[in-house]
């Protein structure tokens, strides 16, 4: 079956459970993946979260989210300054990229919002990224799902089951990409009619463009990035991009946006090295390897682009994934020539090669004297620790890790790397509580538990090291919302799916 017609019938299925309950009528509740407690009579805030953290696990374990340090750091960057601009303070932002070649974004309650990779990649400004994801941002704050859910008199319950429907059709059709075309369809029915709702998306445009403007982003962005996917849609045959799906725009939404700008001053907002790079390496991290091996070596050989740094550097990077390691270095020195400076993202890369060539010395060099010059760079940051645990000075990678994680407490990656230099010291219980650490910050509490009872069965004479692990379990039984007994805590919801 096609991702086209299984995305189609996933969609299908969803709307017929949400027209009528008794759509899950041969689903027990047992069956439904763990996508948190949600109450039968409305939804609050914290419901609007747990549904948020459960449909995000279950993305995760698709395998469909980017996990890539300066994608995440970026996007996440961009979306922390709109929020700040909005002056929300009573819900936590979590923004991810999804890798898919599809234009979309969607927003998921309790402040979850996913772009695609597409997206990215189709936009021609930062400005442009930033319009969808202020669009985005307010959905979530003016709390359109739940809005919706009082409308229509839908109670949580059900949205759990369409969803949790969903993703048992997506897991008995074997597809990573199924859950993906779900979730690029605004992830369920029930946000699928939120985006029909025009009421709801003219709000979300009028906030959005608010948000822009305090942001200092250029708020013409919105109207010109609308206008710019209409003409594209009219122009390619095969039907309109997904944003235009599942975010209708009409000429009106669009002469309502640009009615807006008028009387505003103008002020152009410069494109980030940031957002240059990032948007280069999706384009490379989605094609196949080869594929993109060969894009970058043909458009550099007839000279189509529109910036060559950026496609020397996305040439390199299509090199060092196919394993041309010498090829992506010689690349990577033009991409260095042709931009004529300084930048975390060529050291960053340079870095991932000298590693895979196993240069440790040389790798080392390159991600501190990067990190000294970008400290701010979470790439870099990895890559020191990296090649540190690569060359066995795991007392340094150590130390390396325990000053980051004083910065980024939440930053889950730094406790995956954590409990793997553990691992090779041969310090069994810190490594399993490091990779609990790991667990807790994806929301995935159930290995977090798991691992966790690992270290307390571990051998070791620590008194204060033991306290804190049993301490530390606690915590995640009360966050994983379980009233076992200790000795049964391990056992995990049979339902939930593993992809």
């Amino acid at each position: 079956m096609s991702v086209r017609r299984f995305k189609r019938s996933l969609i299908t299925a969803l709307m017929l459970c949400l027209a009528s309950p008794a759509g899950l009528a041969d689903i027990t509740y047992s069956d439904l993946p763990d996508l948190g407690a949600a109450s039968r009579e409305s939804m609050s805030p914290t419901q609007e979260r747990e549904l948020g953290e459960g449909a995000i696990r279950e993305i995760r374990r698709s395998g469909v989210l980017v996990d890539d340090p300066e994608v995440n750091d970026y996007i996440r960057r961009i979306g922390g300054k709109l929020v700040d601009a909005t002056g929300e303070v009573g819900i936590g932002f979590n923004f991810y990229v999804l890798l898919d070649k599809t234009v979309n974004a969607f927003a998921m309650p309790g402040g979850f919002v996913v772009i695609h990779s597409g997206l990215l990649a189709a936009t021609q400004s930062e400005s442009e990224l930033a319009s969808v994801m202020a669009h985005e941002v307010a959905h979530v704050t003016q709390h359109h799902l739940a809005r919706l859910v009082d409308s229509q008199k839908m109670t949580p319950w059900m949205l759990l089951g369409a969803l949790g429907l969903a993703i048992i059709a997506a897991k008995a059709g074997n597809s990573g990409a199924g859950m993906a075309a779900v979730v690029g369809s605004q992830g369920y029915a029930i946000q699928r009619q939120l985006d029909f709702t025009y009421a709801f998306e003219q709000e979300a445009d009028r906030i959005g463009m608010q948000t822009l403007q305090k942001s200092g982003f250029d708020p013409a962005a919105m109207p010109l990035f609308f206008q710019r996917l209409q003409k594209e849609n009219r122009l390619v045959e095969g039907g309109a991009p997904e944003f235009l799906r599942t975010h209708p725009v009409t000429y009106k939404r669009i002469a309502d946006a640009e009615a807006r700008l008028k009387g505003g001053s103008y002020k152009q907002y410069p494109d980030s090295s940031d957002y240059r790079f990032v948007r280069e390496k999706l384009r490379v991290l989605q094609m196949g390897t080869k594929e993109a091996v060969s894009y970058y070596r043909t458009t550099l050989e007839q000279k189509r682009y529109a910036s060559l740094a950026m496609q020397q550097y996305g040439y390199a990077l299509a090199q060092w994934r196919d394993g041309q390691f010498d090829g992506a270095w010689k690349s990577l020195a033009d991409a260095r020539s042709a931009y004529g400076k300084a930048d975390a993202a060529l050291d960053y890369l340079g870095g991932q090669i000298r590693l895979s060539q196993q240069k440790y010395d040389a790798a080392l060099a390159i991600f501190h004297d990067g990190a000294q010059h970008f400290p701010a760079s979470r790439g870099l940051i990895y890559g020191e620790i990296d090649a540190l645990a690569a060359a066995g000075r795991n007392d340094e990678a150590l130390a390396h890790i325990h000053s980051a994680q004083e910065l980024y407490a939440s930053d889950a990656n730094l406790y995956q790397r954590e409990s793997r230099v553990y691992a090779a010291m041969g310090q069994v219980q810190r490594q399993y509580k490091a990779q609990a650490e790991y667990y807790a910050r994806i929301l995935e509490y159930g290995p977090a538990i798991e691992q966790l009872q690992l270290a307390q069965r571990s051998p070791g004479n620590d008194f204060y090291l033991q306290s804190e692990i049993d301490a530390r379990l606690q915590d995640m039984m009360q966050l994983a919302g379980r009233n076992d007994k200790k000795g049964e805590a391990s056992k995990l919801d049979a339902s939930a799916p593993r992809f």
